[in-house]
């Protein structure tokens, strides 16, 4: 029996999450680095990160643009527990604008984004959209009764 999880429960499972692990490629020594990010997200999956300048992240992201997000929350029954994978384009912002909407949606889930917004040392860091190519979603329970993830393809689904 396969499960869909519909776009907006599956947006609604990212907006309750904070933290997901970064996966970039390394164009320096052809490794995949991964690390713990603070997120947060918009109504069309656009997920929005901040590091500080210089980050070996940073330089990742403008060298090699394809990552890969997950996002887990380990729940109880486990059953209930659930992960998001997002394979897509990360770009690093340089308009104010976008720059502003990325803190917004990072208020209160970053607190590094928090300290930004109250003391305005916001050219201490770089910020980065990740636009998404491909979105995962499964429950663990669902899993483990052999339904595979539901898959939202975001180029055709915002074409």
């Amino acid at each position: 029996m396969e499960i869909l999880h519909k776009e907006l429960e599956i947006l609604s499972f990212l907006k309750k999450g904070t933290l997901g692990i970064l996966g970039t490629n390394d164009t320096n020594s052809d490794n995949v680095r991964q690390r713990v990010m603070y997120y947060g997200i918009d109504d069309e999956f656009n997920c929005y990160l901040m590091s500080t300048k210089e980050s070996p992240k940073i330089d990742q992201v403008q060298s090699s643009s394809k990552v890969s997000f997950i996002i887990l929350t380990i729940e109880d029954p486990y059953e209930n527990s659930w992960e998001i994978e997002i394979d897509g384009l990360a770009e690093l912002l340089s308009d104010r604008k976008e720059i502003d909407f990325a803190l917004e949606k990072l208020k209160g889930k970053n607190p590094f984004a928090d300290v930004v917004l109250e003391s305005g040392i916001i050219e201490q860091f770089d910020f980065v959209k990740l636009t998404p190519d491909i979105v995962r979603f499964r429950k663990y329970g669902e899993a483990l009764r052999g339904n595979p993830p539901t898959i939202l393809e975001m180029k055709e689904s915002k074409n």
